[in-house]
């Protein structure tokens, strides 16, 4: 059993040297991000598509605000990743109003969203496939306003 976890720490520690050099060459200089996922990353998605707001202590230290749709009282792991590519933070994509800058990006993460297609006993109706048609939708739309010099 020693064994097998040895082997695995090993792994670990391998695979993230490899992170890290392959990190530090590269530039990093990317037109814009697009991520998919669950909690981890959602910076507002499922809130906004199911229409409630999150009240504190989400978010309460995230740069002084009362409420950003996070379920986390911070920054993400995508909010860190960034930062570090000198980006802007990305915004949710059902959470349009204001006036969200979707140039660099889009997150399309939704809290409690799972690979498999949601049931009527999800937590959470914008599964992977949602997630994968949304962007795709984003696409088309953004091609159309391109092509009309919007």
């Amino acid at each position: 059993m020693a064994s097998k976890n040895y082997n695995v720490v090993a792994f670990k520690v391998v695979l993230h040297c490899i992170c890290l050099a392959v990190a530090n060459s590269s530039d990093l200089s990317y037109p814009a991000v697009f991520n998919f996922g669950d909690s981890n990353s959602d910076t507002g998605d499922l809130a906004a598509g199911l229409g409630f707001q999150l009240i504190q202590p989400y978010g309460q230290s995230y740069f002084n605000a009362s409420s950003t749709g996070r379920f986390c009282n911070g920054r993400l792991i995508v909010d860190f990743l960034m930062d570090a590519m000198h980006m802007p933070f990305l915004n949710a994509y059902m959470d349009s109003i204001g006036l969200p800058n979707f140039q660099k990006g889009c997150n399309f993460a939704a809290a409690g969203s799972t690979i498999l297609a949601a049931t009527a006993a999800s937590l959470c109706p914008f599964s992977f496939g949602i997630q994968v048609s949304q962007f795709i939708r984003f696409k088309a739309r953004v091609l159309e306003l391109l092509a009309a010099g919007i």
